[in-house]
């Protein structure tokens, strides 16, 4: 692309454009005859809710995709949520690069824009990494679950079933082929500890982010952690651990039916829910099942999301770990935010701060204007919404009741999600003009 003659295209415009055409294209292929079940046509919002949801790698579904979809509409699935999950751009600079076609200066500002990159070097290097890592976690993923599932399902039948829930898992998309079977998500395996594993650890991965996976491939050599690696890793680790006692607590507290199970299926439980609730999406029980306090610790970690780069949306755990670290310098009196030994730069601490508030300030929005629309409860309606922007695919059940306008709110909120509150307001945003004017200082009382 010549960005002389589009220099109005910017890196976040191009990210939002990008991901409307894909979405556009899948809507129309997911609205094709060959994509549905015969006697069971979708409608145009349907498709385009599926579509973005698949794009955005969320997993909320408005219809079952195990029984509306035909073979080519769940392969059409899969590969909207491969390429919503490691990035068109990625996928553009791979397919560049296996051609033999030069990767240009203005491709390679868009794999950093993408990214959330500091340096511009080494960004070709690091979209193959990111391509080859996620094949290989979704190759051995699939070998293992084809292990497990070719009993259940059939040598030939369990392939299909493998490598989608491998994609979906490592991509952080909650969407699954189960539905077939009458079940909920992953219910029929609450109990076994291989698929609970395989695809935790797919989320977990996918959820660290590329940059943090190369960091622990390489530590070995470097032994050293960059600060936004420690920070991701310690977030992950402490809302991982957190969110599965927690869970436990309440649910054995509240006797709901997951707090009724015997102490090692509900451990089993209520870690796998936390981890796949960071944007992972599956489930092995119903979460109407779950206690009301437990929807808000799965509300919290999900608004937190994963890590910035990542497969999975939220306000990322960097971000959090960011903001954790400003709170903390604040309260000891230091003018200057520190993380690990390292002074966090200002910028950053206020792009995290927009960030939270901006993410604060849209979830309560889109619950409001839903509240307005829906005869449904509130508390389903805020579920609804911060699992749509976390890219998560959570419900209370409510998905497919919700009107069309309800159903266009959430879509956005996917939208919203997946891309990133910065990069939606810089794309909407005027440029600013090369020299900003700067005003006197006057100090303004807080506390």
């Amino acid at each position: 692309m010549n960005p002389g003659r589009f220099h109005w295209l910017t890196p976040p415009k191009i990210l939002v454009l990008g991901f409307i055409l894909i979405i556009g294209i899948g809507t129309l292929l997911l609205k094709l005859p060959v994509s549905v079940v015969d006697g069971k046509e979708i409608s145009w919002i349907d498709a385009l809710f599926t579509a973005t949801s698949a794009a955005c790698v969320t997993g909320l579904s408005v219809v079952d995709t195990g029984t509306r979809f035909t073979l080519f509409g769940q392969v059409v699935i899969m590969f909207l949520i491969q390429i919503g999950g490691i990035g068109f751009v990625t996928m553009a600079v791979v397919i560049s690069v296996l051609i033999g076609r030069r990767v240009g200066l203005y491709e390679r500002l868009l794999v950093k824009e993408t990214l959330g990159q500091i340096k511009l070097q080494g960004m070709v290097r690091l979209t193959l990494y990111i391509a080859s890592v996620a094949l290989a976690a979704e190759a051995l993923g699939a070998v293992l679950l084809w292990l497990r599932w070719q009993s259940d399902l059939g040598a030939i039948r369990a392939v299909w079933y493998a490598v989608f829930h491998s994609v979906a898992a490592f991509a952080n998309a909650g969407f699954d082929l189960f539905g077939a079977q009458g079940q909920i998500s992953l219910s029929g395996y609450r109990q076994d500890v291989l698929v609970n594993v395989v695809i935790g650890v797919l989320i977990i991965m996918g959820s660290l982010g590329i940059p943090v996976l190369d960091e622990l491939i390489r530590w070995h050599k470097t032994r050293r952690f960059s600060v936004h690696a420690m920070l991701v890793l310690s977030m992950s680790i402490f809302l991982l651990v957190g969110g599965s006692l927690v869970l436990f607590i309440t649910e054995t507290e509240s006797r709901s039916p997951v707090g009724q199970l015997p102490w090692g299926e509900r451990l089993l439980v209520t870690a796998f829910q936390s981890a796949s609730a960071r944007t992972g999406g599956f489930s092995t029980v119903a979460l109407t099942d779950m206690s009301a306090t437990a929807w808000f610790v799965l509300m919290a970690l999900m608004f937190a999301g994963a890590a910035t780069a990542s497969m999975g949306g939220g306000i990322k755990t960097n971000v959090l770990g960011v903001l954790l670290a400003t709170l903390w310098s604040v309260g000891r009196g230091r003018e200057e935010v520190e993380a690990f030994g390292r002074t966090i730069p200002r910028e950053t601490v206020l792009k995290a701060l927009a960030i939270m508030f901006s993410a604060a300030t849209f979830v309560m929005v889109i619950t409001i204007l839903l509240t307005l629309m829906e005869q449904l409860p509130p508390l389903h309606l805020l579920f609804e919404t911060v699992s749509a922007f976390g890219t998560v695919g959570y419900s209370l059940g409510i998905t497919s009741s919700l009107s069309v306008p309800g159903k266009i709110l959430i879509v956005i909120t996917m939208f919203a999600g997946r891309l990133g509150m910065l990069t939606m307001i810089a794309a909407l945003a005027r440029q600013s003009s090369a020299h900003p004017r700067r005003y006197p200082e006057e100090k303004v009382l807080i506390g």
